[in-house]
């Protein structure tokens, strides 16, 4: 999208949000907003992507994502996924008034395993941020086992990804790997088990990056 071909989809876009003739989906997406956002993405950073044959076509799935000490991460990631056709919708949305429901409208959830379930039973990707890592970059750091639940009840599969970039920087890498196929269990057990699969397969790919 060229800079001339942006400002008349912005102009679009605002116009109509103006006159209220827009949509929004159950959760408070924005799918229109956001994809204009993604393919704006272009013009701050330049994204290596590497494993995108891995996003499943449709139907649902997790995405466990790196991230170091800064913001960038799941905007970063979120622009990546736009680049299979698969909005991503993030969870870590604080529960809190104007902030919440704003970031709800570019693809952000609370993180409460029954607001997941509910992406999931209609095929959306949902995405965990890994917590964050400023001092060791082969780190990948600590996932909410709570939160793979879900996943592991639904029989959803887990996308690892690595995220490699400065936070000022222009250029990222993002490395999604294959697909950790999850089968239909659920307990605290099973969820740590998945916890420290999905650390081992990023901490490889960190490696990598």
């Amino acid at each position: 999208m060229t800079p001339v071909e942006l400002a008349r989809s912005v102009a679009d876009i605002v116009t109509r949000r103006v006159k209220g003739t827009y949509s929004i989906d159950p959760w408070g997406f924005d799918a229109e907003l956001t994809g204009l956002l993604a393919d704006a993405s272009r013009l701050r950073w330049s994204i290596e992507l590497r494993g995108a044959d891995h996003v499943p076509a449709e139907g649902p799935a997790l995405v466990v994502f790196t991230r170091r000490y800064g913001i960038s991460e799941p905007y970063v990631a979120a622009a990546a996924l736009h680049r299979t056709r698969r909005p991503l919708r993030v969870v870590g949305v604080p529960d809190m008034p104007v902030v919440g429901p704003a970031l709800r409208r570019l693809g952000g959830v609370l993180a409460r395993p029954e607001e997941m379930t509910s992406l999931f039973r209609v095929g959306e990707v949902v995405a965990i941020p890994l917590s964050r890592t400023p001092r060791d970059r082969f780190d990948p750091g600590a996932i909410d086992p709570v939160l793979l639940e879900p996943a592991l009840r639904l029989g959803v599969p887990v996308l690892p990804v690595a995220l490699a970039g400065r936070e000022l920087g222009r250029r990222w890498y993002v490395e999604i790997g294959a697909p950790i196929h999850t089968t239909l269990r659920s307990g605290p057990l099973a969820d740590a088990e998945l916890a420290e699969q999905v650390r081992a397969h990023v901490t490889t790919m960190l490696g990598h990056a």
